[in-house]
């Protein structure tokens, strides 16, 4: 799949704050990798259970999407998580048009202001 249109449509998931909608993107055998933290989810229910923390621990959350490419079943993202400024990318791949693999790197510093 090289149209990265759906990412746009992922990202609308979360936005969603929605745990069943945003898990009905990802394959039975997705891993999901925090780089930062070292988590490590596997299979859908660790990977719901991720989820349902990650929506827990950031009510509100929202992503403005900077940047994405995709090229074949690859793909990158890179985002602004809001209303927290903080800037991350995610990296993955995709199996019959679902996550099978997602690697986010973040950092906790806000993004730059404009002077």
């Amino acid at each position: 799949m090289t149209d990265n249109c759906w990412m746009k449509n992922y990202y609308a998931a979360w936005d969603s704050a929605d745990a069943d909608e945003i898990c009905a993107w990802f394959d039975d055998e997705v891993v999901i990798e925090d780089v930062p933290t070292g988590h490590v989810s596997v299979g859908a229910v660790e990977a719901r259970a991720f989820v349902e923390r990650a929506l827990e621990l950031t009510p509100g959350t929202t992503y403005e999407i900077v940047t994405t490419i995709a090229d074949g079943d690859e793909f990158a993202a890179e985002w602004i998580m809001q209303p927290a400024g903080m800037r991350g990318t995610s990296i993955g791949t995709l199996r019959n048009g679902k996550v099978a693999t997602n690697r986010d790197y973040w950092s906790p510093a806000r993004e730059k202001q404009e002077h």
